[in-house]
């Protein structure tokens, strides 16, 4: 969802990027998690402004295992 504001160290309209997600890198997570990729992934939404640059994360939500499939 794309958000409408402004830069809070120029003031220039920020611009939606894209979503971004991260995900965690358990060394430990075993061979069928690592397999089925069953872990955590933290999604973002990343505005940048195009004067200065500055980037902004906006927490969207967290996902685990086969969440994704559920939204079919």
């Amino acid at each position: 969802m794309e958000r409408s504001f402004n830069c809070l160290r120029c003031n220039e309209e920020m611009r939606y990027m894209k979503e971004y997600r991260f995900d965690s890198q358990d060394n430990n997570r075993g061979f069928f998690a690592a397999l089925f990729d069953i872990e955590e992934h933290l999604s973002f939404d990343v505005y940048v402004c195009p004067r200065c640059r500055h980037t902004e994360f906006f927490f969207t939500g967290k996902r685990k295992g086969f969440d994704e499939w559920l939204d079919w």
